[in-house]
């Protein structure tokens, strides 16, 4: 099983359809939960979260479930990330660029949470609330 591959609903919740203008900047932040799964020692369950806020504080939001080997998870962020710009019509250069800057680590980015409380909605707590973390973003108001 890849854990590349989503399972489940992915789940959006968007301020605007897209970024109107993503030249003016855009900021990226991603968390995440892991745990083994099914008593694997190598498969895992991640859910995923990544926050992009563009120039104007605009906040767009996706969570992902994924099931699978453990190994490269952080292919799978990187792969997460530049997906949800490219859904938020940022040009691919633009994305290319963004991705290459990010450094995926585990320390202040993976969070202890129950996920059976979580259902559909995206928040962290199964609410429809968007965690942000406010720190991580100069363009929010």
């Amino acid at each position: 099983m890849s854990l590349l591959n989503t399972y489940g609903n992915t789940v959006e919740k968007n301020e605007r359809p897209k970024i109107l203008n993503p030249l003016h900047g855009v900021e990226v932040d991603y968390y995440f939960t892991a745990s083994l799964f099914a008593d694997s020692k190598t498969e895992v369950s991640m859910i995923v979260w990544t926050v992009v806020v563009d120039y104007e504080g605009f906040v767009y939001g996706l969570r992902t479930r994924h099931i699978g080997n453990y190994k490269p998870w952080k292919e799978l962020l990187l792969s997460r990330i530049e997906s949800h710009l490219n859904k938020l019509n940022i040009d691919s250069l633009q994305v290319r660029r963004m991705v290459r800057d990010i450094e995926i680590k585990k320390e202040g980015h993976i969070i202890a949470i129950d996920t059976r409380r979580l259902g559909n909605n995206i928040g962290i707590d199964g609410s429809t609330d968007l965690y942000i973390r406010k720190d991580k973003f100069s363009f929010l108001k």
